[in-house]
């Protein structure tokens, strides 16, 4: 039985695979940020529309760059952490309720290490055992033995691996085993995060637990957790540099039989009502007897439960078939998936015999409100639905909700468990900064080619790109697939460029930097394209995202900084070796010919045959390890393969743009910038300017200096 669950908040920042060193690519080009966009958008539409009735700060222009303070609108669910320096102590209030105080810090220098997650390895490296020396209780539960994660967890049962961005309020409320953290995290994480060393030190009535992360610039911290014979549990802050996310977490599991409930409503479903493609074997699986929603604990948490006709039997289940159960709110859906293969437990999923039950968070949980969850079950392969039924729930205000602010918490009101604040970074929207610059500066989207952003401060990107361009249209056919949205027949609109904070990963030193900036601009017409291959339409050169493959020989047309660099959006410099492999040099600084060709720089005839190497192990896009030695077949490829797909470019390089205008923009979280941040800024806005002239060999010129119109005076 496989479990999956999906949200359109949370389909973008599912881990794919669990890693233990996780790193993110350079590039995040591709559809996945405009529909992380959307979700966010609507997710904290409330908000945004808030801050839509205030007054924004206007965008300041400073030497011909704009500057622009943040608000909920640019970036949407910022919430950073704010409890550096402190200790919050937990004390028992009666049952499953702790009352809080916060403090000075209370840090004791740990002892004895148990291990070192980052260099850990094996099916079990993200946690540890470690025997008591003597019980101590923890929730009214006598303990020997706990389980220290690499997540900044102590847990009584193995942990599983927590995945996702971030350790969410509904990962909290609905974890089945009890967890303490100081500030839990997942696997996925910014590569320059390092995993933590944990220390485990007892004493006699006193349990003491420490994660620190350092060596890694500009991430690290040091937590502790105590636990103490009279049941208090004390977090203490020492280090947190820039971490700006994670979870405070104190629970003592959820129990989905026992735990309280309170119906909110329910629907009766027509029996017998299943599509009728189903297998008869599998209908009673997917025919929905009935809907009921529940309120579990007095809290923002429910559970939406289906009761089906027949009991779920994975064995009945063919190859290639499965089961799946969906409940969708708004834009929040969760998909459960079930096959015969295997068994996956989840924190948001009850599976028990006939009944599948899902949990959610409570939207708007300060107000009455009323919601349609809509159900649907599926069999596959066939992919319309089997059954379903709508269920219309009147929700009143939560008596508590488990997120709560833990700076700001009355120290004396008992908190009912689980108790978590989740802090997050936020996502940042392109379009909402041009969308401010555009009236405020009078500019028109036919005025710019490009608006490139940096932050001051830190978003969700870190997770999974070093940057990602989204949105324009340069008014080009024949460069790639056609589209209502891109070509001559539509009004051109500037590329936007999520940069990412100013002198963090790849934006640290000027090569990097300008390989980055001028990546992304590229994107502007890159890497969209398809090939004729022996009488079939292929992406041979670039089968995953708008990148090349690692593969491609992508050699520069001029070098930015030395010879044999290859283009700045991916392959490399292939050098034929005497046993018939290839030596890879990864200088990835410039544009190749057939770039230069797609941005209209350069005529179809001065594109010099490439190739790629078929059947290679090199990874299918990006660039190669330096030095790397392939072998392959090598195919050559030669511009006529690119135009017998998309036909000429037009306009053709005679009439193309060779003039290009680029905004920069520095969004901050203060007023004002400080001066080294503008120096940062105008010295990246130098080199792009000055290494496009020479990865384009002079043929295309770059400015990015805004010049305010001045206003015309009156004609009396």
């Amino acid at each position: 039985m496989r479990v999956v669950l999906l949200s359109l908040w949370m389909l973008s920042t599912t881990v794919l695979s669990t890693v233990l060193h996780a790193a993110e690519p350079m590039c995040g080009t591709g559809p996945e940020p405009e529909s992380r966009l959307a979700a966010a958008r609507e997710q904290h539409a409330e908000r945004i529309r808030i801050r839509a009735n205030a007054d924004p700060a206007v965008p300041a222009l400073r030497d011909g760059t704009f500057y622009v303070q943040t608000d909920e609108s640019i970036t949407m669910g910022y919430r950073p952490f704010d409890l550096a320096g402190q200790s919050l102590v937990f004390t028992p209030a009666g049952n499953d309720a702790y009352t809080l105080k916060r403090g000075a810090l209370k840090y004791v220098e740990p002892a004895t290490q148990v291990r070192d997650f980052q260099t850990a390895t094996g099916e079990n490296w993200h946690y540890v055992a470690r025997d008591l020396a003597s019980p101590i209780t923890i929730f009214g539960r006598s303990v020997s033995r706990i389980y220290v994660s690499a997540f900044n967890g102590i847990h009584l049962e193995p942990p599983a691996v927590q995945d996702g961005m971030y350790f969410e309020t509904l990962q909290t409320a609905t974890q089945r085993g009890a967890v303490l953290s100081p500030l839990m995290i997942t696997v996925r994480k910014p590569r320059q995060l390092l995993y933590p060393r944990a220390y485990v030190d007892e004493a006699p009535g006193l349990l003491r637990v420490t994660w620190r992360s350092s060596g890694n610039a500009p991430f690290g911290y040091d937590l502790q957790a105590e636990v103490r014979g009279d049941g208090r549990v004390t977090y203490s802050y020492r280090i947190v540099n820039a971490m700006r996310w994670g979870t405070p977490v104190l629970s003592s599991g959820l129990d989905p039989v026992t735990v309280p409930r309170t119906l909110l409503g329910a629907v009766d479903d027509n029996t017998s009502d299943v599509t009728p493609e189903v297998p008869a074997a599998l209908k009673g699986m997917i025919d929905v007897k009935r809907g009921e929603v529940f309120r579990l604990r007095d809290s923002d948490l429910y559970a939406v439960r289906l009761q089906l006709a027949q009991v779920i039997d994975p064995a009945k289940l063919g190859d290639g078939e499965a089961l799946a159960y969906q409940v969708s709110l708004g834009s929040t859906v969760v998909l459960v998936e079930v096959s015969r293969d295997g068994t996956t437990a989840s924190d948001g999923v009850r599976i028990d015999g006939d009944v599948v039950e899902i949990y959610g968070i409570q939207p708007d949980a300060d107000r009455s409100t009323e919601r349609s969850f809509r159900i649907s079950t599926y069999w596959r392969p066939l992919e319309r639905t089997g059954d379903s039924a709508t269920l219309r729930v009147s929700f009143t205000p939560a008596p508590h909700t488990t997120e709560v602010d833990l700076s700001a918490a009355a120290e004396a009101v008992p908190l009912p468990l689980p108790i978590a604040e989740p802090f997050a970074l936020g996502i940042f929207d392109p379009y909402a900064v041009w969308n401010r610059l555009q009236p405020a500066y009078a500019i028109s989207d036919d005025h710019v080619d490009a608006v490139v952003m940096y932050q001051t401060f830190f978003t969700d990107m870190i997770f999974w790109a070093g940057a990602y361009a989204i949105g324009g249209n340069p008014q080009v056919d024949g460069i790639g697939m056609v589209s209502p949205f891109l070509g001559t027949s539509v009004p051109p609109r500037p590329t936007l460029i999520h940069m990412n904070q100013l002198t963090y990963n790849y934006s640290a030193t000027e090569a990097n930097a300008s390989k980055l900036l001028l990546h992304e601009f590229g994107h502007r017409w890159l890497y969209y394209f398809s090939i004729r291959e022996n009488g079939q339409t292929t992406r041979a050169l670039n089968p995953v995202t708008p990148h090349p493959a690692a593969y491609v020989h992508t050699a520069s047309a001029f070098p930015v900084y030395d010879a044999e660099e290859s283009s700045a959006m991916g392959g490399g410099f292939f050098t034929p070796q005497s046993d018939g492999t290839y030596k890879a040099h990864a200088a990835n600084m410039g544009y190749s010919w057939h770039d230069l060709y797609l941005m209209g720089l350069a005529a179809p005839e001065e594109v010099r045959p490439w190739f790629y190497l078929a059947g290679t192990t090199l990874p299918r896009e990006y660039w190669p390890d330096e030095g790397a030695v392939a072998s392959g077949e090598r195919r050559d490829v030669h511009i006529g393969q690119l135009t017998d797909v998309h036909g000429p470019r037009i306009p053709s390089v005679s009439f193309a743009q060779k003039k290009f205008k680029v905004l920069f923009v520095l969004v901050t979280q203060e007023a004002e910038a400080t001066e080294a941040e503008v120096a940062k800024l105008n010295e990246w806005r130098a080199v792009m300017e000055r290494n496009f002239s020479r990865a384009t060999g002079g043929r295309g010129t770059l400015t990015t200096t805004f010049v305010q119109p001045s206003k015309r005076r009156a004609v009396r």
